[in-house]
């Protein structure tokens, strides 16, 4: 069964983009953050693998790559007790609010 992030082969994938970008101190933060919790074994590159894969169809359409891995990285936070969706949300808020 092929699953939505899996399009090796697929005729209508279209091209990959292969334009390069400047990293984005956010990106950098978002890797920084997946290489502790694997650090601290919090999680594995394998549950994060998984937890990428899990996202759905359009969801994972629509983010971009480290978005993905932030989405991932939530999820497995959420999974393993260690925080709640509300309480990510309100660290979000307090975040966006601080940078403004």
């Amino acid at each position: 069964m092929t699953r939505i992030h899996d399009l090796g082969g697929s005729p209508d994938a279209g091209p990959i983009d292969k334009d390069q970008h400047e990293v984005q101190d956010w990106e950098k933060l978002a890797d920084a953050v997946t290489v502790i919790l694997d650090k601290k074994g919090v999680k594995t590159t394998d549950e994060h693998r998984r937890a990428i894969e899990s996202l759905e169809g359009e969801q994972y359409k629509e983010l971009g790559y480290y978005e993905r891995w932030i989405a991932a990285t939530e999820l497995l936070l959420v999974e393993k007790d260690i925080l709640t969706r509300e309480e990510i949300d309100e660290k979000a808020v307090e975040l966006e609010e601080s940078w403004r």
